[in-house]
């Protein structure tokens, strides 16, 4: 096997917000969670790299939810030898993907903390 062309950087936490609802009521245990994804891309000019970040909202809008949680991790990415086509690609899709396995235990550790069950993310497709 050889590594990919395609390489990141140490990601890295950005930014995170955890609320509790005081007016939910812990003892029930089944709850919905509305997510919300956004994925940025700034790519430079000089060099064949982008820092991406993923951002994750949850419940922002839902009254009756029981937590809030706004996330954001980052990392840059290199990449050497690829057309412009597979690079679109991977920095839209691949780079949230690989982001969202960095995301998935800090949400599950934050919401385990507190006395609600933790919350695992479901696997996303990024691709629309």
């Amino acid at each position: 096997m050889r590594p990919s062309k395609f390489q990141f950087v140490s990601p890295y936490l950005k930014e995170v917000h955890f609320e509790l609802n005081p007016q939910f009521d812990v003892a029930d245990k089944q709850f919905e969670v509305q997510n919300s994804f956004n994925v940025q891309v700034k790519r430079s000019e000089k060099e064949n790299r982008a820092n991406v970040e993923l951002l994750l909202e949850t419940n922002i809008e839902e009254k009756n939810a029981p937590f809030t949680l706004r996330i954001k991790v980052a990392s840059d990415f290199k990449w050497d030898d690829l057309d412009e086509k597979t690079v679109e690609s991977m920095l839209n899709f691949n780079a949230p993907a690989l982001l969202l396995g960095y995301m998935r235990p800090i949400v599950a550790n934050i919401t385990n903390s507190s006395n609600m069950p933790a919350y695992n993310i479901p696997f996303i497709s990024f691709k629309g």
